[in-house]
């Protein structure tokens, strides 16, 4: 059980440091246009309510965003540019360095965030469908 918590933690922290490289990336201008729409597709499949799997079905409903999404931005990291990689990279270190000293509650903030913005995405479909 050790070895998976260790294993599940550090993937968790592999992937919250390349979803900011990842943003850094993005806003780089030598980021080549492909990867950029591929950062797009990979938010928007996150915040997006049609999955691949529904969310309905249990446990399988969220593997697939923890499965999908991480492979995606790892595998958008990888094909960065070498010079973009390094500058998004120590960009992404100075902010987690500066930002992000609980990576659990880090976690959590991310969570209640995404959850907002559908809270809010919903409210505003009901206001404009019945209000």
């Amino acid at each position: 059980m050790a070895r998976i918590t260790g294993f599940l933690k550090r993937r968790f922290l592999r992937f919250r440091r390349e979803a900011i490289v990842l943003w850094y990336a993005f806003r780089h201008p030598d980021t080549p246009k492909h990867l950029k729409v591929a950062s797009v597709l990979l938010a928007l499949y996150l915040l997006s309510p049609i999955d691949l799997i529904p969310i309905m079905i249990p446990f399988f409903g969220l593997l697939d965003d923890l499965i999908i999404v991480p492979l995606g931005v790892s595998m958008v990291v990888s094909r960065l540019p070498p010079a973009v990689h390094q500058q998004a990279d120590e960009n992404a270190s100075r902010w987690i360095g500066r930002y992000v000293k609980r990576p659990l509650l880090f976690a959590v903030i991310a969570l209640l965030v995404l959850l907002l913005i559908w809270a809010g995405l919903f409210w505003l479909l009901w206001w404009l469908i019945w209000g």
